[in-house]
């Protein structure tokens, strides 16, 4: 097939059967989002935002855009942008992965860096405030807003759930990790109108507010907020399991050691929820989505020095997690067992 441009690629990701990290009777296939030109879910929800911006005349030919991000979104932003035209500026902070910013600089996207955190040490705040401040010095400028535009989830709702359904027409569960809310809300709330009955577990990172717990701070990447994001219906997630740092991270370590996948934390993260409702299910089918790859983790998360750096080397490579044995027999006694969450539909 010849592709006029390459955002055309963006969509009809693969759905792979995992072989040993699973329990016996039960299914868990993985959709990979990193097979996307930029290499995450993130094409598809910035693709629907700028296309409805462009529609409705808020993005116009030669105009700026500007976002607050910490990595995929960014990406995102700078693909569409080289393809389009747009001057692509991204707001980040120190936290962000040289890769990536490499990446997109290579796209042709401007970088600001903000350096100065918050009260409680958090950069996301001060990032949107740059943003904005951004768009009042800078005529013909459009913000997205990826955690507020309801265009993010519209792009799951309409696509990617027709996607798992045209791979796997019936299975038990949903599972997917929280970041802005986008994915998880668009695919469930699509996705329990075809299947009736279907459970939808949001995985999040143990001391994100993302699903409306305390906010105490966390280490992954990919999945979390501060706050809980405009983008996410919480009626639609039965189950929601806030994972630690060092399950997720030893998880997607074992993906890719023992399954030859190799993607990002918060995929790790909801893989190792996966394993857990399937120990509590027995026999169920359970589809995973996994929201980016793990190449620009390479360097971090999946490097033992950066992993002793943040004080996770004992509790993911001492504790033996990498083994696939060990890490799904640990998923079956979670740190933090999932709770009740969504009031819209009725599961188990």
């Amino acid at each position: 097939m010849i592709h006029n441009d390459i955002l055309s690629t963006i969509g009809g990701t693969p759905v792979v059967r995992l072989r040993r990290l699973t329990i016996p009777g039960t299914e868990i296939l993985i959709k990979l989002e990193g097979f996307n030109p930029g290499g995450s879910i993130k094409d598809r929800a910035v693709l629907s935002m700028i296309r409805r911006a462009e529609l409705n005349g808020r993005l116009r030919p030669g105009g700026t855009i500007i976002e607050s991000t910490s990595g995929n979104v960014g990406k995102a932003l700078a693909l569409i942008g080289a393809v389009n035209g747009y001057r692509v500026i991204l707001v980040v902070d120190p936290n962000a992965p040289r890769s990536k910013l490499d990446y997109v600089r290579a796209l042709g996207a401007e970088i600001v860096v903000v350096d100065t955190a918050d009260d409680s040490g958090l950069y996301q705040r001060p990032r949107i405030a740059r943003v904005k401040q951004l768009l009042t010095e800078i005529p013909g400028s459009f913000w997205p807003d990826q955690y507020n535009n309801p265009d993010n989830p519209r792009a799951h709702a309409e696509q990617t759930a027709y996607e798992v359904l045209s791979d796997v027409p019936a299975f038990d569960t949903l599972v997917t990790s929280v970041g802005t809310g986008g994915h998880i809300s668009g695919l469930s709330s699509t996705l329990k109108r075809e299947l009736p009955g279907l459970t939808t577990v949001g995985v999040d990172a143990l001391g994100s507010a993302a699903m409306g717990f305390p906010f105490t701070g966390y280490q992954m990447r990919g999945l979390g907020l501060p706050w809980q994001p405009g983008c996410l219906d919480p009626d639609l997630i039965d189950h929601a399991h806030l994972v630690t740092d060092h399950e997720g991270i030893a998880t997607s370590i074992a993906l890719a050691r023992t399954e030859g996948i190799l993607v990002g934390e918060s995929s790790g993260a909801a893989v190792f929820g996966a394993l857990h409702h399937a120990h509590t299910h027995p026999g169920a089918r359970i589809v995973v989505i996994a929201a980016d790859d793990g190449i620009h983790y390479l360097g971090e998360s999946f490097d033992e020095d950066w992993v002793r750096g943040r004080g996770l080397h004992e509790a993911v490579f001492g504790a033996g997690l990498t083994d696939p044995e060990r890490l799904v027999e640990a998923a079956r006694k979670p740190t933090s067992p999932p709770v009740r969450l969504g009031l819209r539909y009725a599961t188990t």
